[in-house]
């Protein structure tokens, strides 16, 4: 979801959640759910050894330790962890979850009394359903067994504000400090798990995450010891620079003071349009670290976002977008040989109810990604004209069932 564009369900980090805000612990509704998904947790086969136990030791950590590190509400930051076990004990992947954006200080403050500007009413302990989380080698062969952290997005500003005051919005308090959750994510890995000491850390994210890993990477890259081997990891987070959604992140660099972790030659380059910044098409091309894409030509949201609704009609206007998707990738991010990536043709938006598969070699995203991390091949994906109903399906009923809850 980005920004108002879709008051849709969204299926993240094992919640559901509709028009913002998440069912309350105390809920039936709650409960029933938590026990579906350790019941799937337990009997779904992910693998070999301890693997379906992973999901049972996920704990939550609020950053009480860190008084600037709150939402939009002025609750704390807070991630939920899952410790790895094995090779994976010294490598950390850290995933920002998504969530739109809000684009003036009226929608933060009705933001701030939902889901996504708060951590009151999250629980202790969640499933960590995205695929990037998979416990499985045979589903996640490069993260199965490492360190996995999901920092919640309560800052409505891709964890960017830096506004040290709250305003005061019809006689609401609204923070805008989500640089300073980021960086007290970091600390507090630091010293409750050892994260600077760690020899391989991946930052990854979906839709609003996404856009944050094209935007931040280098700087977050530059917030651990050289000798760390850090990559990104991006789904659903390159999208185009449109005239009718780019601008309307204008707030979250000024109004929120959203500008410490953007790439400095990119602010340069686009003074007074700083904005264009988060725009992965615009960014791609100043990155150093590396990073890879898993990306829909057909985003589901993209098309709600990013094209008129009569675009969105014409099965030659999506067609046209994907191209030009694609095109853009290829240019701004790919012509870096540190680069790779992983293009569907499915109509999808984050998480699926079954996995793309590539064209030539048959391996999925997550496989594709742990061979890039490899050496051994950087472009993957499908080539598959819109509209494509097969391009995400999946012959394993259990993972089915397990991402549509």
């Amino acid at each position: 979801a980005v920004v108002s564009c879709a008051n849709r369900k969204v299926r993240m980090a094992g919640m559901v959640l509709k028009s913002g805000k998440a069912l309350r612990r105390s809920s039936p509704l709650f409960h029933l759910r938590t026990c579906l998904s350790l019941v799937l947790a337990l009997t779904c086969t992910f693998g070999e050894g301890r693997e379906a136990d992973e999901l049972l030791d996920v704990v939550a950590h609020k950053l009480l330790a860190h008084p600037l590190a709150v939402c939009l509400d002025g609750s704390p930051g807070l991630y939920y962890f899952r410790p790895g076990h094995g090779s994976g004990k010294s490598k950390f992947h850290i995933f920002f979850e998504g969530g739109g954006f809000c684009s003036n200080d009226t929608d933060c403050a009705h933001r701030a009394g939902t889901y996504y500007g708060g951590t009151a009413d999250d629980a202790p302990s969640i499933s960590l359903a995205h695929p990037f989380f998979a416990p499985s080698h045979k589903d996640n062969p490069l993260m199965w067994n490492w360190n996995h952290v999901m920092l919640r997005y309560c800052d409505g500003a891709y964890f960017s504000g830096t506004r040290q005051k709250p305003v005061l919005v019809k006689g609401t308090s609204v923070h805008y400090q989500g640089y300073y959750i980021t960086t007290g994510l970091l600390e507090d890995l630091g010293a409750r798990y050892k994260l600077r000491a760690s020899s391989d850390v991946v930052f990854s994210g979906c839709s609003a995450g996404g856009i944050r890993i094209y935007a931040h990477l280098d700087a977050l890259r530059a917030m651990l010891p050289s000798g760390v081997r850090v990559s990104g990891l991006a789904d659903s987070g390159f999208y185009l620079d449109k005239h009718i959604f780019t601008p309307l992140k204008h707030f979250v660099v000024k109004g929120q003071g959203g500008t410490w972790l953007l790439n400095k030659h990119c602010l340069k380059d686009n003074r007074g349009v700083e904005e264009r910044c988060l725009i992965g098409s615009i960014n791609a091309q100043y990155l150093k670290t590396p990073l890879f894409a898993w990306q829909s030509q057909y985003d589901t949201d993209q098309r709600t976002c990013e094209m008129t609704a009569e675009c969105a009609k014409s099965r030659a206007c999506v067609q046209a977008y994907g191209d030009e998707l694609a095109t853009a990738l290829r240019h701004k991010l790919l012509s870096n040989s540190e680069m790779g990536a992983f293009v569907d043709s499915c109509s999808r938006h984050c998480t699926t109810t079954g996995l793309p598969h590539d064209d030539v070699s048959g391996l999925t995203p997550l496989q594709a990604f742990a061979a890039w991390y490899d050496g051994r091949g950087r472009t993957f994906g499908q080539l598959t004209k819109f509209p494509c109903d097969t391009c995400c399906m999946d012959d394993s009923p259990s993972r089915r069932i397990l991402f549509m809850l």
